[in-house]
């Protein structure tokens, strides 16, 4: 990882919205594990929205780091959800609960903040990766309820869309203005 990409990852802006577009899957548990463990050991919290198949991987690293991640889920400090029974809980086929949306992660930022003593919050993302390549209408809105969401809340947020594929496809524009910083 470049040293631009690592500075933006271990201090965030607040209110930054970070884009990592990649090709494989060891970057994504990589650029995760540096976003996360700086917020870490800053004592701030994190919430992890992850695919299924990245929780290992990026629990290997962050333990591999020291964290330890049973205590730190326990003190709400770590927040790990699952990005496919979130999106399910406020997206039905093509239609975006935009209230529910922004309900739903108000509340799990909320929560983060205000376990033991208000503290700075950290978001990670995979949500839109799910949903992109089949039905980018709905990811454009998503982005965009981000950027609300993140402004309301002070909180810098990482996304990360997988380019990976015998033909992989760039990141439309659409998506990439959506953010104010772009990694790679």
């Amino acid at each position: 990882m470049n040293p631009s990409a690592a500075a933006i990852l271990n201090n965030p802006q607040p209110c930054g919205h970070i884009v990592y577009p990649y090709t494989d899957e060891t970057q994504i548990a990589e650029a995760v594990c540096l976003f996360t463990s700086a917020g870490l050991r800053k004592g701030e919290a994190v919430l992890l929205v992850m695919r299924e198949n990245h929780v290992a991987p990026i629990r290997q690293r962050l333990e591999a780091e020291g964290h330890d991640l049973a205590a730190l889920q326990a003190t709400g400090q770590l927040v790990c959800e699952d990005a496919s029974a979130l999106l399910a809980s406020f997206l039905d086929e093509s239609t975006l609960d935009e209230l529910a949306f922004k309900t739903k992660i108000g509340s799990l930022i909320e929560k983060a903040k205000a376990v033991s003593s208000p503290r700075p919050v950290r978001v990670f993302g995979e949500m839109v990766d799910l949903i992109w390549k089949t039905d980018p209408k709905p990811t454009h809105r998503m982005e965009e309820l981000w950027n609300e969401v993140i402004q309301a809340h002070s909180v810098p947020l990482l996304c990360a869309y997988s380019l990976a594929g015998p033909m992989p496809d760039a990141l439309p524009q659409e998506l990439l203005a959506c953010h104010s910083h772009a990694i790679a």
